[in-house]
């Protein structure tokens, strides 16, 4: 057998495994294919692989489960013989599984819409505390009658010039218009968001290692 075939052969043979740091499921019974993205040239092996169970929920409500590379790595190693695993993905990662098979829609529309509202409140909130802070109204107010040459009897052009500009300026720096994205660029908040997983990803699965609950090798 010449040396191209072996490595054909040597390929078929390879498979490429890999995690994310974080994924969420719904289902109990957990396999690999549910939480891992699985390749090989060839396809027996992809699917067997994709088919190993590698651990179940309970029947709360909301889990967590860290679980190691190494983990799926022998479980595969153990069904399939003669198979080279490379691992290209996150060396753990947090499977979190939320039952929402006994939750109506209702209910879950009406959480989201009491958190805009929260968001809405609070974002309104803090603008008015800064705006009291700084005194807009009275600067703007000194600024009208410094160009204009008297106070302003109600609300001055300055103000809805302010209110405005405010509106625009908003709309312009979290990236979001109306119905969608002014840009594909995401948006300050979308970064901060993401920012704030990928930390409390880490201290999760530095938690369950500390506490010898990450599902790994023995």
């Amino acid at each position: 057998m010449d040396k191209a075939n072996q490595k054909i052969m040597s390929d078929n043979k390879t498979l490429y495994i890999a995690l994310e740091q974080s994924i969420a499921v719904q289902k109990k019974e957990i396999t690999i294919g549910d939480i891992a993205t699985i390749f090989c040239t060839n396809r027996d092996i992809s699917f067997e692989a994709e088919k190993i169970k590698v651990f179940s929920f309970t029947d709360r409500e909301e889990e967590q489960q860290v679980v190691s590379i190494m983990k799926l790595i022998e479980l595969i190693s153990c069904k399939i013989k003669d198979v080279s695993i490379e691992s290209i993905g996150s060396p753990e990662t947090i499977v979190y599984y939320k039952n929402t098979s006994g939750k109506s829609k209702i209910t879950t529309k009406l959480k989201a819409g009491f958190l805009i509202l929260v968001a809405f409140l609070g974002a309104g909130f803090s603008i008015m505390s800064y705006n009291t802070d700084i005194s807009v109204e009275e600067l703007l107010t000194n600024l009208h009658e410094l160009y204009i040459g008297e106070a302003p009897a109600g609300p001055s052009i300055g103000m809805l010039a302010y209110s405005i500009g405010l509106l625009i300026g908003v709309i312009i720096f979290f990236n979001h218009g109306i119905m969608h994205k002014l840009t594909d660029d995401p948006t300050p908040l979308q970064v901060q968001m993401r920012l704030y997983e990928q930390d409390v990803n880490q201290t999760v699965i530095t938690d369950s290692k500390r506490n010898n609950k990450t599902l790994d090798v023995k």
